[in-house]
């Protein structure tokens, strides 16, 4: 499921709320895809890898998992998240190699 379109489910699966306020591409080719995310205050994007690279740079806001200024390189595999523990919305600008799909991005 793509970043874009996640969303929190209650006990009873049904949806609640997206955990990013909005999200919208800059780039998206067949070698890769340029994204930008605004994660929501209180926002957590559960564990996850990708099949290939992600660099991410964080453009506004700070939180328990992102700094703001801060570049952030993911190996192919690499488990990680986004929890924004602050009462401020974190943007996030994502480049991903082979660009972010279903197929190439797996939650935990």
């Amino acid at each position: 499921m793509l970043r874009s379109v996640f969303m929190v489910y209650n006990q009873n699966m049904s949806e609640v709320q997206s955990v990013y306020s909005m999200s919208y591409p800059i780039e998206s080719n067949s070698f890769g895809s340029c994204m930008v995310y605004h994660l929501r205050p209180g926002g957590h994007d559960p564990k996850h890898y990708h099949n290939g690279i992600e660099i991410e740079y964080v453009q506004k806001g700070s939180c328990l998992t992102h700094k703001q200024g801060e570049v952030y390189f993911r190996q192919a595999g690499e488990v990680h998240e986004a929890i924004n523990d602050s009462q401020d919305e974190v943007v996030i600008v994502c480049l991903t190699i082979p660009p972010e799909s279903d197929k190439d991005t797996v939650y935990i």
